[in-house]
């Protein structure tokens, strides 16, 4: 999570259509959030018609991370999103949840780290199996990520994804988890990491699905800015 840009511009001025297909994916978006127009270029973000997704859902790689950060925010309410795209707020956080079942989406200037959480009390396997997870192992002091992705925004909107991981092990302090200390900790699953456009690609969409199929707008969300 540390890459170097100079400025974030997140707003998008286009025509505000009601409802638009994407040619890559095939999904609906609205134009409910202005300055996320359901036809903005491909590597924008854009709010998601969750009722077409409920009728795709089955489809594999129709969702973009990017797409489902914003979709979750706004659904929470225009507010968070608007929070969350404001140049002048240096770092926004929003956790969903309880200790079970958590989401965290965070942005530091122009860069946005998202992971699906949930935790555990116990390093049982069958927690290895969930994806898109994230287990809190207090027994062995450390947090397991299932995946976890890392963006920048660039000046124009647009959304770059530049690093995804999987089963990754960090201490259980933010900071270094925001830092990249990330390490193997073997067994039969290893730690991944994937800076290739493909690999990122399916592992995203992973996640994206997840989130969305949880719902997560659904659950109490607490925020802090600075």
């Amino acid at each position: 999570m540390t890459a170097q840009a100079d400025t974030m511009a997140m707003d998008v001025d286009s025509d505000h259509d009601a409802s638009v297909k994407s040619d890559s994916s095939q999904l609906s978006y609205t134009s409910d959030f202005e300055n996320l127009p359901a036809t903005g270029p491909v590597g924008h973000a854009h709010i998601i018609d969750l009722g077409e997704y409920a009728q795709r859902a089955k489809e594999e790689g129709v969702v973009k991370l990017q797409d489902v950060i914003v979709t979750t925010l706004f659904n929470v309410g225009p507010d968070a999103l608007r929070t969350f795209l404001d140049p002048t707020v240096n770092t926004f956080k929003a956790v969903f949840g309880k200790k079970d079942v958590q989401l965290v989406l965070w942005r530091k200037g122009v860069e946005v780290l998202v992971s699906d959480q949930r935790s555990s009390k116990e390093a049982d396997p069958k927690y290895f199996s969930k994806v898109g997870t994230f287990e809190n192992h207090t027994s062995m002091k450390v947090f397991r990520f299932e995946y976890i992705a890392g963006f920048l925004i660039g000046y124009d909107g647009s959304w770059h994804l530049k690093v995804t991981a999987s089963n990754a092990y960090c201490s259980p302090k933010w900071p270094d988890v925001w830092a990249g200390k990330f390490e193997d900790r073997g067994g039969v699953t290893k730690m991944t990491v994937d800076c290739e456009e493909v690999g990122m690609g399916k592992e995203a969409s992973c996640l994206a699905e997840c989130i969305l199929n949880t719902k997560y707008w659904e659950i109490k969300v607490a925020v802090k800015t600075t």
